[in-house]
């Protein structure tokens, strides 16, 4: 008990009695001085006088009261300090310590948890992005088949006939497309305008210049065109190439005005 006595802060109210003192030995002096002046000033009425220095006085004791509030306000004051022990002044702070911390520790969570939904908030335009790429391929792609029916369609309603380069060979494939009137020429498999020959001799004219080496023909013989592939083929034996044939109706074709022998949906 007597060490948590000596921790305490001592109250002292010398202070202020000394303020009081001090104010009571002022009044005294002012009314000695007034009894003076009364003595001296003999002329002035006594009743004004009187009133005067009643004046003074009440002057004097108002300043003592306001003095006095001063000390009671100072002692309340003081009081409501004293009232926390510092034991209970450090468990205060102690507790302010410990939820400044707490309130850190929840700042910092706050923050890992705006950088965390900042980037799944980029993952997701990302996503959304490659989402609009990919469907923008999948229009596309819908596009080019829908493209590819429309021709399959057309190949169908004109009885087209395609065909493909035989396996494991490295020379390219012509196609020869045998009428009565029109020899109709054409590389296999590429899209491109095919070359038209009214006779034998335009096509072989045409002929000169070619390899055998690293080409071959596939002749398609329509009823009315086999009087022109008995005279073409001597012709491209003549010159070592590799021949095939087969036969169309007449109402088939193999070779497109306009696309030529590619089948239009590369």
């Amino acid at each position: 008990m007597s060490r948590r006595g000596r921790n305490k802060s001592a109250f002292s109210l010398f202070v202020f009695q000394d303020i009081i003192m001090s104010v009571t030995g002022i009044m005294i002096l002012i009314t000695l001085i007034l009894s003076l002046e009364m003595m001296e000033r003999q002329e002035e009425s006594p009743r004004e006088r009187t009133s005067e220095i009643i004046s003074q006085l009440k002057a004097t004791v108002g300043e003592v009261e306001d003095l006095e509030k001063q000390f009671n306000a100072g002692k309340t004051q003081l009081a409501d300090l004293t009232r926390f022990s510092p034991s209970h002044l450090q468990t205060q702070i102690s507790q302010l310590t410990k939820l400044t911390e707490v309130l850190h520790t929840e700042n910092e969570s706050i923050a890992e948890d705006q950088k965390k939904t900042e980037l799944v908030k980029n993952k997701a335009v990302e996503q959304q992005d490659q989402l609009r790429t990919e469907q923008k391929t999948i229009e596309e792609i819908h596009q080019q088949i829908q493209s590819m029916n429309e021709q399959l369609e057309k190949m169908k309603q004109e009885n087209r006939v395609i065909f493909n380069s035989a396996e494991g060979s490295s020379k390219t494939p012509w196609l020869v497309e045998l009428t009565a009137g029109n020899i109709s020429v054409a590389e296999m498999g590429k899209t491109q305008v095919p070359f038209h020959f009214s006779d034998v001799n335009g096509f072989e004219d045409w002929l000169t210049g070619r390899n055998p080496g690293t080409q071959y023909f596939v002749l398609l013989i329509k009823p009315d065109g086999i009087e022109q592939f008995n005279s073409i083929l001597p012709k491209l034996k003549e010159k070592n190439y590799d021949v095939g044939f087969d036969l169309l109706s007449a109402n088939q074709s193999a070779i497109d005005p306009q696309t030529g022998a590619g089948s239009g949906l590369e």
